[in-house]
């Protein structure tokens, strides 16, 4: 408790030192809908644009004319309606405390000035453009998970998992599948920054995402071959166009590991002759001491961030250019705990309660633990004709440094024991044709691509995974058509990889080259029936595959950060998914629910299967990991279904359901994420937005994650007086139940609100461990955090 005070008067004492602006407020979840048409022939204006000034937010309208924007709060808004060729429409709005806002259908007047040079931003994101399943974290609801990594932000959402290293490292995980079968775009580009690696978390700053959609299921047709599990779009605020300069700043205190976090953006948007010209400068500071579970902290458990990124921006009517620059910088500390030195210590490491070490708390870190450092630099042009669409190109280049320190040094003590550096080449070149309406009232649009990449990546030091050189390139096209209440998409898509992998034979100091190419055709087939305003059908059946990485064929050493020896099958073919997926969603007055059927086959599934016998190498005792390929099925259901008990209370179900098979050896897989639901209780409080307070709730949750018993059977036997494994090496662990709480409130400043929000998480502090924890071997989970998160906009200069 007195961490917590220290912590709030640190916080408020902050206050006090910044300048106020604007802010979106707490946790909320109105949806607003609507339709954009011509008034001069009444039909829908498909890509007209919908902006909110208040939260510098919007959406695009589809083919049909109709847009959505979830996670508003309620409230007075002024909405921008805009098109080429049309005059803007203002339009001020009061939203209530009822869901969802349907708004009356709004008509543009065609302007005649059509010639006149005006400025045109989309405020869409990309998934908008797909006919998938996809939920999303915006607004509010994105402010409630500042302050944590990438994987622990999604896992609020429902299908969502994450696969853990510790309490410091953390993969997204969607229906089941991570790594390489789910692409991250990070400001539309695609991340490469090893992530084959269990234990390789996405090098990417949250904050710079005013939006994460995830698109599940296989997402290949537009985004590369590698999307069978989905995709992740990491979108950051559109840039400002009102001239002036603004900012933000975000503080972030979290009591369990003594976390500190600062966030800050400063950006400015110009006027008159240099009107369409803006930039914007962002970073984040994170450091994070040892993480305490219940009983004990966990040794080196520390961990640093030092990101910035930067963008200049310019665009006009009919054509546009971007420059974005960022780097990501970190250093986690591994815990000391999972590091052994014999078979016997190892035994005894998983049968021990708690580890022998249990020092008290520090901002430590030293071996072992990894380094990583990630830069992206991107260039992206448009050019927009009313007649035959909009062509864009972009071209980025990524280099990812990863550095992996042992507990113990076997050469010079600044030498890392691992070392790969990443250099990566993209381009894609999109083209979206013109909509084109047909006679009997419906609407074709459409996008025709390519992609390209190039990687090289050099190894020093011990091995784990070759140098490489590889080439990738697609070629795909998307149609959809919309009529009435229908909407069909198609699109075909085909890849082409190419790897070529060089090892060295230290005898003869000769060096040898294996190489590999594949190529593959895929398709996919989805539609939406609007069967009224309230209930929406939809449904997506698709093919994917995913070509071996270097990783997965030739593997053959230590790898330190997951403290595992793990080893490459050179006989591994592609992966090849046939996904499919069927959603239905119902939204009321006061009910609302959403329902996700999917069914993900996979032929020649890839996966790290647990061997018998652990490693023993110089350094110690490892467990050991090979690459297997087996036929696999994930199936299962996304449910979310919420309830107004009242005007001011809201009851929230959110349950994931999953069940993998292995059918080659007709048995369970291994690390499939356990059934779990999370559930939630609300109350907003009667506050409005007149006064200075506004938007008060509180909030209860509680998260009961199932024991994973669809696993192989762990048996051990004594064999020449060693202990053998079978299946895994050490059984699932017992279900837990987690309670949290939350709080928030706007607190109105001159005309602008700031952002509190008050989290707990593990109230109870209970000692669980959790199966996808690749440390749940030697240690338990985090215990009781609270954490403050505000959110402070910064005023330098009176916009226009």
């Amino acid at each position: 408790m007195q961490d917590l005070l220290k912590l709030c008067c640190v916080v408020w004492l902050s206050l006090g030192t910044a300048s106020m602006g604007q802010s979106q407020s707490g946790a909320c979840s109105i949806v607003l809908t609507g339709r954009i048409m011509g008034l001069d022939n009444h039909e829908p204006l498909a890509g007209a644009t919908v902006y909110i000034r208040e939260l510098a937010t919007g959406a695009v309208a589809d083919s049909a004319g109709n847009f959505r924007i979830p996670g508003l709060c309620s409230g007075e808004y002024s909405i921008d309606y805009q098109f080429v060729g049309y005059k803007t429409r203002v339009v001020s709005i009061a939203v209530g405390t009822d869901s969802p806002v349907a708004l009356p259908p709004v008509a543009l007047t065609p302007d005649n000035e059509t010639l006149k040079e005006v400025i045109v931003t989309e405020h869409r994101s990309e998934a908008q453009q797909l006919l998938q399943v996809q939920t999303e974290l915006a607004g509010s609801s994105l402010d409630a998970t500042r302050g944590q990594s990438l994987g622990e932000s999604l896992k609020t959402l429902p299908g969502l998992y994450s696969i853990q290293t510790g309490p410091s490292i953390s993969k997204p995980v969607i229906h089941g599948l991570y790594s390489n079968r789910i692409l991250t775009l990070n400001n539309g580009v695609r991340q490469e920054d090893q992530q084959w690696g269990s234990e390789h978390a996405p090098q990417i700053d949250p904050f710079l995402a005013s939006r994460l959609t995830v698109i599940k299921g296989a997402a290949s047709i537009r985004y590369g071959s590698d999307a069978i599990g989905g995709v992740i779009l990491v979108e950051p605020k559109t840039m400002p166009t009102v001239p002036g300069i603004a900012g933000e700043l975000n503080l972030v205190g979290g009591t369990n590991g003594d976390q500190g976090i600062v966030s800050g953006l400063i950006e400015q948007a110009f006027g008159k002759k240099l009107a369409g010209l803006s930039w914007r400068l962002q970073g984040t500071l994170k450091r994070v001491g040892y993480t305490k579970t219940p009983d004990y902290y966990l040794e080196n458990s520390s961990y640093h961030e030092n990101n910035f990124s930067g963008t200049v921006n310019y665009t006009r009517q009919h054509v546009g250019a971007e420059i974005f620059y960022s780097q990501f910088s970190t250093k986690v500390g591994l815990f000391t705990g999972a590091q052994v030195g014999s078979l016997a210590d190892f035994y005894a490491a998983i049968a021990r309660p708690e580890p022998i070490n249990q020092p008290g708390f520090s901002y430590d870190l030293g071996r072992p633990y990894q380094q990583v450092q990630h830069d992206l630099l991107k260039v992206k042009a448009f050019v927009r004709s009313e007649r035959l669409g909009t062509l864009s190109i972009t071209v980025a280049q990524q280099q990812n440094v990863r550095r992996e320190y042992d507990l113990q040094s076997f050469s010079r003590v600044t030498d890392p024991e691992l070392y790969l550096k990443l250099v990566t080449q993209t381009a894609d070149l999109i083209w979206e044709h013109r909509a084109i309406k047909t006679a009997t009232g419906g609407q074709f649009s459409g996008t025709v691509g390519f992609n390209g990449i190039t990687q090289g990546n050099v190894r020093r030091y011990l091995f784990l995974i070759p140098n490489y050189r590889n080439y990738g390139a697609g070629l795909f096209a998307i149609e959809r058509y919309a009529n009435d209440n229908w909407t069909v998409e198609g699109g075909v898509r085909y890849d082409y990889r190419w790897l070529r992998a060089y090892f060295l034979d230290e005898t003869t100091n000769l060096t040898t080259a294996k190489t590999r190419d594949w190529s593959n055709l895929t398709g996919s087939l989805g539609a939406t029936y609007q069967a009224s305003p309230q209930l929406t059908l939809s449904g997506t059946m698709s093919t994917a595959w995913r070509a071996p990485t270097v990783s997965d064929l030739y593997s053959d050493g230590l790898h330190q950060s997951a403290v595992a020896y793990e080893r490459g099958n050179p006989n591994l073919n592609p992966e090849l998914a046939y996904n499919m997926n069927l959603s239905v969603e119902y939204t009321g007055k006061r009910f609302y629910a959403d329902l996700g059927f999917y069914n993900n086959w996979i032929n020649n599934y890839i996966y790290l299967k647990p061997d018998s016998v652990p490693i023993i190498r110089q350094r110690g005792a490892f467990p050991a990991y090979s690459y297997s390929q087996v036929r696999a099925t994930f199936r299962g259901l996304d449910a979310t279904i919420r309830y107004k008990l009242t005007d001011q209370l809201t009851i929230t179900s959110r349950t994931s359901l999953l069940f993998a098979y292995d059918h080659t050896n007709n048995d369970y897989l291994v690390y499939i994420p356990a059934n779990h639901t999370d559930n939630g209780l609300r109350y907003d409080f009667s506050t409005t937005n007149r006064g200075r307070l506004s938007n008060v709730y509180v909030s209860i949750t509680s998260q009961y994650v199932a024991r994973q018993n669809r696993v192989p059977t762990v048996t051990q036997r004594q064999e020449n007086g060693q202990i053998i494994f079978t299946g895994d090496f050490a059984p699932p662990p017992p279900a837990y139940t987690l309670f949290g709480a939350e709080a928030g409130f706007s607190w109105r400043v001159g005309n602008h609100p700031m952002s509190v929000i008050l989290t707990g998480t593990n109230l109870l502090n209970r000692a669980y461990r959790d199966y996808l924890d690749r440390f749940r071997y030697f240690a338990d989970e985090p215990g009781r955090n609270i954490m403050l998160k505000l959110k402070l906009p910064l005023t330098f200069a009176s916009r226009q």
